[in-house]
């Protein structure tokens, strides 16, 4: 169940915006921030164990009348209720992460990032972290050193209570980097997918990939017609939806080099990839994500929106909510992270259009990214076409 709390500022134009604890609202364009803060899951009262909370954007979907909101973890959990007013907390695990120590079977900790209610399945597309500073072979047993990712495929077959792989790993795989683990040389691979969004018969979704050996990041779209066939993913590659992503493990190597995916958009969407909903109110896919512009000045850091008719050319992105995030903070200050746009009112299933108002879902870490106590806020949106 929500509660109100005072975390709000005023919709006043700043001359100088700075990292914002609390966020503060950017009163610019369509899409704006229109209410005060709530708390939707408070880590402190509502969790079942320290590492219970969400620790990617939620997710949400309807069936039988319930609503789904999954808090995506390596242990992901899920609040259901009968409206998202009415959500309660259920301490059973609905994917324990396989923790296979093989970087190639892509099956270690597992978090559920996006899912898909169709018909009386829910499809999954899963964030697989290789955490290798657990294992030999990682000399400098960092975290973050040793990360290597890569996104699979999970099902449920009884409405969202249990996930599991119906596809036995490494079969699972979805969508990889051309490069193999390397030790010692991380952050790489593909990340942290987008909601799916249905549109024009396919399945789309966005996603992050960081490549090796220079760690680039961008953004990455692809999509399928077959959500149950974890090889049927295409990725953009500036022309159309041709490209192949390849098991660095198991496919020819010489013809590796051409599959990393093409950045999208890089110049107006930057890294920008955390969600998208189709906007009835604008007629146009509104794409939330975390961002800066360094073209503006001052340069605000936080949560973004741009907006697009095609998921493929986008306008430059727009700030709409200025938060501290955990790479500009200095200490166990509070950061933010998560941002899902969720209209409670859509008449999908799985949450894939918004309307004129909306909310703002995002995670409030208390004490810094380093903290486990990590609570679960929305925020109202209002979302108004410019005359």
């Amino acid at each position: 169940m929500f509660r109100p709390i005072a975390l709000y500022t005023c919709l006043l134009s700043s001359p100088a915006f700075a990292d914002a604890d609390p966020p503060r609202p950017f009163p610019e364009g369509p899409v704006q921030i229109s209410g005060p803060a709530e708390v939707v899951f408070d880590w402190t009262i509502d969790r079942c164990n320290d590492r219970h909370f969400a620790d990617l954007p939620v997710r949400a979907f309807r069936d039988d009348g319930a609503v789904t909101l999954i808090l995506p973890h390596d242990a992901s959990h899920r609040m259901r209720g009968p409206d998202f007013d009415n959500l309660h907390a259920d301490c059973a695990v609905l994917l324990a992460s396989t923790i296979d120590q093989h970087p190639d079977q892509f099956a270690n900790y597992e978090w559920i990032a996006a899912s898909f209610l169709q018909g009386d399945t829910v499809h999954a597309l899963i964030h697989n972290e290789y955490q290798g500073n657990r294992y030999l072979g990682c000399d400098t047993y960092d975290y973050f050193s040793c990360w290597y990712n890569t996104i699979t495929y999970a099902r449920s077959d009884d409405g969202g209570a249990t996930f599991g792989h119906p596809i036995a790993p490494p079969a699972h795989l979805v969508a990889s980097i051309p490069e193999q683990y390397a030790p010692d040389e991380g952050i790489f691979g593909a990340f942290s997918p987008s909601n799916i969004i249905e549109h024009d018969g396919f399945f789309y979704a966005f996603i992050k990939m960081q490549t090796y050996p220079l760690g680039s990041q961008h953004t990455c779209l692809m999509r399928t017609a077959t959500l149950g066939d974890p090889d049927s993913w295409r990725y953009f590659d500036g022309a159309g939806f041709t490209g192949v992503f390849a098991d660095p493990y198991r496919d020819d190597l010489r013809a590796l080099r051409a599959t990393t995916c093409t950045p999208l958009a890089l110049p107006e969407i930057a890294q920008m990839y955390e969600s998208v909903t189709w906007n009835t109110a604008l007629q146009r896919f509104i794409l939330i994500g975390t961002s800066s512009d360094p073209s503006r000045d001052p340069n605000p850091y936080g949560f973004y929106y741009a907006l697009s008719e095609d998921l493929i050319t986008w306008q430059r992105r727009t700030p709409l909510l200025e938060v501290r995030l955990p790479w500009r903070a200095t200490g166990r200050e509070t950061v933010y992270l998560y941002p899902a746009l969720i209209d409670h009112g859509s008449e999908s299933v799985n949450y894939e259009t918004t309307g004129a108002d909306a909310y703002l879902y995002f995670t409030r870490l208390n004490f810094g990214s380093g903290d486990l106590d990590r609570d679960l806020l929305r925020m109202p949106v209002t979302i108004m076409p410019s005359e």
